[in-house]
């Protein structure tokens, strides 16, 4: 059964619950939005997403902090979901966008062309194509090719294969 989805508002809020277990904690986190979540708060793309895509510093205090928001505002414990942060550019932290703010929490997104760079290599989901089409108008990346040079910018070593290549066709002329 599908997760059900979270709106911004209470996404808001349980970041403001996390702040508040963190200043508990006396721990200061910062945590790095990507994904669905990085469309909702950094570019408007989504009014509600079923889990936070995130990279939380330090790990396991964040997640922590993040379960006990979860059980004050009936959230699922892994709202805050670090199971893809392998998968970020590792200079990620070097461009972020900042987002939002409260004691002992600094919310960030990395950069348009990062996660241009991170949807290009797995369009999935009809959204993300839709994502892709935003993050290019942003980016000013037009096409194809300037993506596939982007890509292996972002993640060197890595390229696009045949079948996201032609997936990519109907975004990039």
């Amino acid at each position: 059964m599908p997760d059900e989805l979270i709106s911004r508002a209470t996404i808001e809020a349980a970041f403001s619950a996390l702040s508040d277990s963190l200043v508990a904690r006396e721990t200061s986190s910062t945590i790095v939005l990507f994904g669905d979540a990085a469309m909702m708060f950094a570019f408007d793309a989504r009014d509600a997403i079923d889990h936070v895509d995130a990279s939380p510093k330090p790990r396991g205090l964040t997640l922590g902090a993040a379960r006990d928001a979860a059980t004050v505002l009936g959230l699922p414990h892994h709202w805050l979901n670090d199971q893809q942060a392998s998968t970020l550019p590792r200079d990620h932290a070097d461009d972020v966008i900042p987002l939002w703010t409260a004691p002992n929490v600094e919310v960030v997104s990395i950069s348009a062309e990062q996660l241009l760079a991170m949807k290009a290599l797995s369009p999935a989901r009809p959204v993300d194509l839709d994502d892709l089409r935003l993050l290019s108008e942003r980016t000013g990346i037009k096409y194809l090719i300037d993506a596939e040079i982007l890509v292996a910018e972002v993640f060197p070593g890595k390229t696009l294969n045949a079948k996201v290549r032609t997936t990519l066709e109907a975004v990039f002329a």
